[in-house]
This record gives structure tokens, sequence and C-alpha cells, in this order.
């Protein structure tokens, strides 16, 4: 009896050596993923062509080796393992939950949210664009009738409601800003809906 326990024990022992090392190593890959969307982001805001971010989408997915599931999770909440909204995020905040908060009415934000977390916001479209280019690559096969051309125009959708989103916050149209969250987060629901059950 002994003989066994001591065997139980040993293996229970060697699971959770491996849980901790499996859990090190996805906390790892997603440090590295959200540097990667956070450089291209930055791309993105320097003004860089389609081709040069494409070509950064590439080379993250082929030579980096990230997994598209590590890279989307910059848009989960903060204390859940992504980025967080705004320069100093709340545990609590995150990119996601901000492009819902956005459309939560009509009118959208006022034009006092607008000027004080406007630069945030754009920095939020600045990180859509960024991931719509880093998710182009990341094409896997058809499904539901659905293929390559329909994964690029939702991503392409996503990219044209982060562009509208900069507009409106530089021109602090509340109504055009959730207008733009909605049809940004659409596009990114009816391609999961398809691609990502």
């Amino acid at each position: 009896m002994t003989k066994y326990l001591i065997g139980f024990a040993a293996a229970a022992a060697l699971t959770l050596a491996l849980a901790a090392v499996g859990t090190a190593r996805d906390k790892e890959d997603d440090a590295k993923a959200q540097k990667e969307v956070l450089e291209v982001a930055k791309a993105v805001e320097k003004g860089k062509s389609d081709k040069d971010l494409a070509t950064m989408a590439k080379d993250i997915k082929d030579k980096k080796n990230l997994e598209l599931d590590s890279l989307m999770k910059v848009y989960k909440n903060k204390n859940k393992g992504g980025i967080g909204f705004g320069e100093k995020p709340a545990a609590d905040s995150g990119i996601e939950s901000k492009i819902q908060a956005l459309q939560r009415s009509d009118r959208g934000p006022s034009a006092a949210t607008l000027k004080k977390e406007g630069k945030d916001i754009i920095k939020l479209a600045y990180l859509n664009i960024a991931m719509a280019e880093i998710a182009k690559p990341h094409f896997n096969k058809p499904m539901e009738g659905k293929n390559k051309k329909d994964w690029d125009k939702w991503l392409d959708d996503q990219k044209k409601a982060a562009k509208d989103l900069i507009d409106a916050v530089k021109k602090e149209d509340g109504k055009a800003v959730a207008k733009a969250a909605k049809e940004m987060q659409n596009a990114c629901t009816e391609c999961h809906s398809v691609f990502r059950k």
C-alpha cells in the first residue's frame, strides 16, 4: 500500500510540475504576443503602409511562430491577460470591454469623455488595425461555406471601422464613435461566428 501511495504522490508532483511549466510557457508566449501586437500598433500609428504591416504580420506567424489565440488575448481585461485600456489601465479594463462601452448608447460618449479619453481610444483603434493585419495570414481553412476572401473582408471591415473611429474621436462626434465601435465589433463577431467557434 505504501508503494502505491509513494507512486501516486510522485505522479501528482510530476503532474503539478508539468502544469506549472506549461503555465509559465503560456505566460511567456502571451507576453511575446502582446509585444508583437504593440509593435504593429506603433507602426500603424507612425503611418506605415499596408504592405509594411502585412510583412510584419507574416513574420509574426512564420518566423516568430505565434498563435492567433495568444495574439488575440490583448483584447481581454488586464486581470485576464490582456493589455487593458488606457495609459495606466485598471485591472478590470480591456480593449474588448471598452469597444462595447463605446457603443452602449446611440449617442455614444460625451464630448467631455472624448476630450479626456480621446488619445487612448485612438490607440485602441490603432491596435484594431494592427490586429486585422496580424490575423490575415492566420487563415486556416474554409468553414461553413466561407473562405479566405470572407476572412479578409471581415478583417478589412474591422480596419475601416477602426479608421472611422479615429476620425469620429478627432471630431468629438459621440454618435459616430458609437457607430464605428459597433461596426468594428460586428466585423469581429461575424468572423468569429464562422471561424472561431
